[in-house]
């Protein structure tokens, strides 16, 4: 079994050549290969100089995520393919478990125990959760200390796009990432899709990495809310059947206006009242895409609605109005920080 690591390089070089060293350190997969999105910071030189064993691939322009593991994943002749953030940094040891997992043929994908940041416990994700009806995707445990709630592998909805593995053929069969999400909610729709196809993604604990997170974004801004809302919403309109993507709608249409009509009773949120506005602008002008994309992924489906949700968290209307209440408040990673008391967000 061949592995090809992709790490997609955005002018990232002082996180880029610690995660290459890690992969170095912890020996060397099959192939590495590192796609640069128009890096003006020297860091495509400085592969070339110091890191023959990569293989760089340039791209004149920003192709985002999803575009540029798209095409790391078409240069790719391993018959694994495991997308790394280059701000992720592989421990020893890391992909042995995950070769493993890949012994059972219904396994599609594959992802490690993260843990947030170079040191200490805490974690980013053990997988991740796809909720309903909304869609949002928090990462299991997300900044919880490791415990023995994440301690065995298990079937998840998805798997954080930081660092996961994901067999060729079937990243191939699925269409690989959205293009049009850019970044942004493309890992969840991907193995959203994977899971429509009847096979599974796991999380595979023995196997760990460390992740900074929000290198390139910040914690929040409001182009992150941008593409995040409007990525999530595509998704689920793609992705659910007629009836649940109803429900959908429902729920979003409640949740999306009380965001934007609190945000813009409060001075410092107001950036994100406009940033849900544009995304919801965005999501129409791409309505008959959309459609189109919808139409063709729920003819290629192999499993109905009921069973792929079975790995999807039902989390009420209600439930999602106070987690936006708590980001108001609290603000950077408490929008998810469910495990964690206000406190420590605060700090």
């Amino acid at each position: 079994m061949r592995f090809s690591v992709i790490i997609v390089n955005t002018n990232e070089g002082a996180v880029l050549f610690e995660c290459l060293e890690r992969i170095f350190q912890a020996g060397r997969p099959f192939s590495t290969i590192v796609v640069d999105n128009a890096s003006t910071d020297g860091s495509p030189e400085r592969i070339e100089r110091e890191h023959p064993w990569v293989e760089l691939v340039r791209s004149q322009t920003n192709l985002g995520y999803a575009g540029a593991n798209n095409l790391g994943a078409r240069r790719a002749t391993g018959d694994i393919l495991i997308m790394l953030n280059p701000d992720a940094f592989v421990e020893p040891g890391w992909l042995e478990p995950v070769a493993l997992r890949f012994a059972d043929p219904a396994v599609a994908a594959v992802g490690p125990r993260i843990y947030r940041g170079r040191a200490g416990e805490t974690l980013d994700s053990a997988g991740g959760d796809i909720e309903f009806p909304v869609g949002d995707a928090p990462g299991r445990g997300y900044l919880q200390r490791f415990g023995p709630a994440y301690a065995q592998p298990e079937d998840v909805a998805y798997l954080s796009g930081a660092a996961f593995a994901i067999r060729a053929d079937v990243f191939r069969t699925a269409g690989g990432f959205d293009e049009s999400f850019f970044c942004y909610y493309e890992e969840t729709d991907l193995c959203w899709r994977v899971r429509m196809m009847g096979l599974r993604c796991v999380y595979e604990p023995a196997s760990i990495v460390r992740h900074l997170g929000s290198f390139t974004f910040g914690g929040a801004s409001p182009r992150k809310v941008t593409l995040q809302t409007r990525n999530r919403i595509r998704a689920c309109l793609q992705n659910l059947n007629a009836a649940n993507a109803l429900r959908f709608l429902i729920a979003e249409a409640v949740v999306g206006t009380g965001v934007i009509l609190a945000a813009s009773a409060l001075a410092r949120h107001r950036p994100y009242a406009g940033a849900y506005l544009r995304a919801w602008g965005e999501v129409i002008a791409a309505l008959p895409m959309t459609l189109s994309t919808r139409a063709r992924r729920q003819r290629q489906r192999t499993v109905p609605d009921r069973v792929v949700l079975a790995l999807h968290r039902r989390v009420p209307i209600s439930a999602v109005i106070r987690r936006y209440a708590r980001f108001a408040r609290y603000g950077g990673d408490a929008l998810f920080a469910d495990g964690i008391g206000a406190a420590t967000v605060a700090e």
